[in-house]
């Protein structure tokens, strides 16, 4: 494994929470390579942060567990597939709607929908959504 996606929080007094359970499994995992890290701040419960929660963490995390069972897609592939998924994401004329174009309520719908679904399909821990 030579990627990871987490999600994290800014505390009040400026501090950075991540999971560092998987975040030292995968270091351990690594030794010796150098990393890219990348930081994005969104506003909790802003439509920014359930795109970016959904594009930044939870489809790099769908695809490394499709990966690990031998299905080879790419992070677009994988996000298609995943609102061709859910009744939330369709239009009323049955037409997958982009990611975009979601209304919030659906969008968190989809969001706790995907918790289930990769839990019960990838045995994928998906981090609880109510937190966004």
């Amino acid at each position: 494994m030579d990627k990871i996606s987490e999600s994290g929080i800014i505390t009040d007094n400026g501090q950075l929470r991540l999971p560092m359970d998987r975040l030292n499994a995968f270091f351990a995992a690594n030794k010796g390579k150098r990393v890219v890290v990348r930081f994005e701040a969104a506003a909790p419960g802003s439509t920014e942060l359930q795109l970016a929660y959904y594009f930044n963490y939870i489809v790099p995390t769908i695809q490394t567990a499709l990966w690990e069972n031998g299905d080879r897609r790419t992070e677009k592939q994988v996000d298609l597939w995943l609102r061709q998924q859910c009744a939330s994401c369709y239009n009323d004329y049955g037409g997958v709607l982009e990611a975009r174009q979601i209304s919030k309520p659906d969008f968190s719908d989809f969001i706790e929908w995907l918790k289930q679904f990769a839990a019960e399909n990838l045995y994928v821990y998906i981090e609880d959504p109510r937190t966004l």
